[in-house]
């Protein structure tokens, strides 16, 4: 008996232990939102400076990320539901697990739920979680329905699916997002870059891509571009296309537009290439005054060109074509449009 008793009173001790880990307090924080209380944990980051976030595609929320002078990695999150009552949420909610690990190559927080999700399309599994990683750590997320904010220093993000909207700044080497039909915000990044979005606004600000063609690529929103140095591939259709304080570099410079204008300010050219092509809308193309470049413009019937404000010389004047040479011809930009569209060309206001 006493055997019994030790081993009774042993599993008494492991259930109360047990319990809280389980037990989650849930309240109603709107009607028809019901969240548990701010849940943290951490672990130390180790020698591989990377973090992965993976998430199950029947969960929905948000995840910001900052970095700090820190040695680990350190989540707070609540788990949440949109249910028709709160024992219906609560039974959701203990369904969602949130789990921050060491793996062989860094650190991975994973958001589990089933799938199929037992809520029905009315009914929602949430998670919102802010992350804190070291600096200068190189980020992998892969969470489709989740809307992203990170601000670095990072070395690099990826987000190689998603269908949230995604807030990126200050990274070094490496940005790859690729969502649908939301908005893309990105400042102050270098490196190998690739940005798609449909649908909404792509913004991009403070961008260096010097050694790698930067791509952008948009169907259905804006693109809008300021301050680049570099080399830059730029896609749009039924959007418009902006590019300012422009400082193109060597011969990979394509900006392709589609029923929708394109402007293009172009602050510094010394040696480079820029092409740019557009259908059925116009160009618009701002130039310092002291251009040292050859431009070769080219619309189709009924469209015009005008050119002004600089110093330039001829070289060919047709009726849908215009060759010009300004300073000693140093660098290239070339413009067409095919369909019904104009060539504007202009020195930044105020020069001349």
């Amino acid at each position: 008996m006493k055997w019994l008793t030790t081993f009774v009173f042993s599993v008494s001790i492991y259930l109360m232990w047990a319990a809280p880990s389980y037990a989650q307090e849930v309240f109603e924080e709107t009607p028809g939102l019901f969240s548990t209380r701010q849940i943290g944990t951490a672990v130390p980051i180790g020698t591989q400076k990377k973090v992965t976030i993976q998430s199950a595609s029947t969960l929905r929320g948000k995840i910001n990320i900052a970095t700090a002078e820190v040695s680990e990695v350190s989540v707070s999150y609540f788990k949440k539901s949109k249910a028709d009552s709160k024992s219906r949420a609560i039974d959701f909610i203990d369904l969602i697990a949130v789990r921050l690990e060491r793996i062989a190559d860094g650190i991975r927080l994973q958001l589990s739920a089933p799938n199929p999700a037992p809520w029905t399309d009315l009914e929602t599994g949430l998670v919102e979680a802010e992350l804190t990683i070291p600096e200068s750590c190189f980020v992998e997320i892969e969470a489709p329905y989740f809307d992203i904010e990170a601000h670095g220093p990072f070395e690099g993000v990826v987000v190689p699916s998603s269908l949230g909207k995604l807030e990126v700044t200050d990274v070094s080497k490496q940005l790859e997002l690729k969502t649908a039909n939301r908005r893309v915000s990105i400042e102050k990044i270098s490196g190998d870059i690739s940005v798609t979005t449909s649908n909404s606004e792509l913004a991009a600000k403070d961008i260096s891509s010097v050694d790698k063609q930067a791509r952008f690529k948009n169907d259905g929103g804006d693109i809008r571009i300021g301050g680049f140095v570099g080399r830059v591939n730029v896609k749009n259709s039924y959007g418009r296309i902006e590019i300012t304080d422009f400082e193109p570099q060597g011969s990979g410079n394509l900006i392709r537009g589609f029923s929708g204008p394109v402007i293009v300010d172009i602050k510094r050219i010394t040696d480079g290439q820029v092409v740019i092509n557009n259908r059925f809308e116009d160009i618009g193309i701002t130039v310092p005054s002291d251009l040292s470049a050859r431009l070769s413009l080219a619309v189709d019937k009924g469209g015009k060109i005008e050119a002004g404000n600089f110093t330039f010389k001829t070289d060919l004047v047709q009726p849908n074509r215009l060759n010009l040479v300004a300073g000693d011809g140093e660098s290239l930009i070339s413009g067409s449009i095919r369909g019904k569209g104009n060539i504007f060309v202009r020195t930044i206001e105020g020069e001349e």
